[in-house]
């Protein structure tokens, strides 16, 4: 990998909200830029490097075997399937990970919100299902948005004190 396309991989890894990165995100990004590795060979050379860190991902795709389409939808919408990486440099918070949280909630949030603008018609238990996916979900992303307002007023009252 040449050095350009190593300070870009590094540039991102350090500046994306996610501290974990879907590697295929990754991919994707540098092989517009100048990749010129394929997903696995790019897979294994993080894996190999000890500067990255690599864990599985959630399979995105799971239920989705049978409507491709959709599954390529769902990584339009960032929800990647596979592995993710991230700088073992880049220290992690705890209001890092609420962030982090919040963002997914939000973009989980709108995909629920589109699958209910697309809900079949006239199919009242879907409807309703989708009702309830799509509270639990807004209800989740506000207890999470209140822990985070919580914890940066308690860092503001104790950078007051000081």
């Amino acid at each position: 990998m040449d050095s350009q396309i190593q300070a870009r991989m590094n540039e991102i890894l350090e500046t994306d909200p996610d501290f974990y990165v879907p590697i295929k995100r990754l991919w994707l990004t540098l092989q517009a830029e100048g990749l010129k590795l394929d997903q696995e060979e790019f897979q294994q050379l993080l894996q190999e490097d000890e500067r990255f860190e690599v864990i599985s991902g959630v399979d995105e795709r799971e239920g989705l075997e049978a409507d491709p389409q959709l599954a390529e939808e769902m990584e339009s919408l960032g929800f990647y399937s596979g592995p993710r990486v991230k700088l073992v440099a880049r220290e992690m918070t705890a209001k890092d990970v609420f962030e982090g949280m919040i963002r997914s909630l939000t973009r989980m949030n709108q995909a629920l919100q589109s699958a209910w603008e697309a809900r079949p018609p006239e199919n009242q238990e879907t409807e309703d299902q989708l009702l309830e996916i799509l509270a639990a979900g807004q209800r989740l992303e506000r207890e999470i948005q209140s822990l985070v307002d919580q914890q940066d007023e308690s860092e503001n009252t104790n950078n007051l004190d000081l």
